[in-house]
């Protein structure tokens, strides 16, 4: 890992906590989009940070039928959950081409047991991922069409500031109709003449995997949007060598 790296999430982290983990990676892989990451019920060993790329987790149930309940930006441990669990109860998976840095358990809990600040980190950046999936929840089950999906690409906006992966507005969403479905709580038909909406009246627009925020303002009036339980992160003291 580089200290470019050290974007997004991670960015909650001290510098001495993120040298200790560059050190406890073992492997950093890139893997093609649809690839999975770890599949629900799966024992694990490792832990993978997102560097660049995209990945969705999904719930699935017994008949294969799977619905995206989170979206992993570059910064975003995707699986760290795992860790104390030993198994997810959900797929994970690349959305896009993938770089993910590995990190071994037990070099994990060699970090954990060797410090209660870097282990109370560690277990904020869950935290802060399940505050975003309590929010989806929010947005999926109150927010209908326009509001629904000016709140989601508020935050993907700002998700994507904070990893540097939108510049002036832009960034890159390579998600299927469906999954825009999914992440806003509507119906497939919906989603294009909700975009057509949004794109009509002068405040986002989506073509071919790229959104372009044109009015944040609105879009944070229309979307209800409030950054709070996003918990962004801040410059941390140095946490030592």
């Amino acid at each position: 890992m580089h200290e470019t790296d050290h974007t997004g999430m991670m960015r909650r982290l001290t510098p001495g906590l993120w040298r200790r983990l560059s050190r406890a990676c073992s492997e950093v892989v890139e893997i093609p989009a649809g690839t999975h990451v770890t599949r629900a019920g799966a024992p694990i060993g490792t832990s993978a940070l997102l560097l660049d790329g995209l990945i969705v987790r999904n719930a699935t149930d017994g008949a294969g039928e799977a619905q995206m309940v989170a979206l992993q930006v570059p910064g975003d441990f995707v699986d760290l959950h795992g860790l104390p669990l030993g198994r997810l109860d959900h797929d994970v998976q690349a959305v896009s081409r993938a770089r993910l840095a590995l990190f071994p358990h037990p070099a994990l809990f060699e970090i954990v047991d060797a410090s209660a600040e870097d282990a109370r980190a560690l277990w904020g950046l869950t935290l802060v991922d399940a505050a975003i999936h309590r929010h989806w929840t929010f947005r999926t089950g109150k927010l209908r069409a326009l509001a629904g999906m000016a709140n989601f690409m508020c935050e993907m906006q700002l998700r994507m500031e904070l990893c540097g992966r939108c510049r002036d507005g832009r960034f890159e969403l390579p998600l299927t109709q469906r999954q825009l479905a999914e992440a806003c709580g509507m119906s497939n038909v919906h989603v294009n003449r909700t975009l057509r909406e949004l794109r009509e009246a002068g405040i986002c627009a989506m073509r071919e995997g790229e959104v372009q925020i044109l009015d944040r303002a609105e879009a944070v009036r229309i979307g209800r949007f409030d950054p709070g339980y996003l918990f962004l992160p801040w410059e941390g003291a140095d946490g030592g060598p």
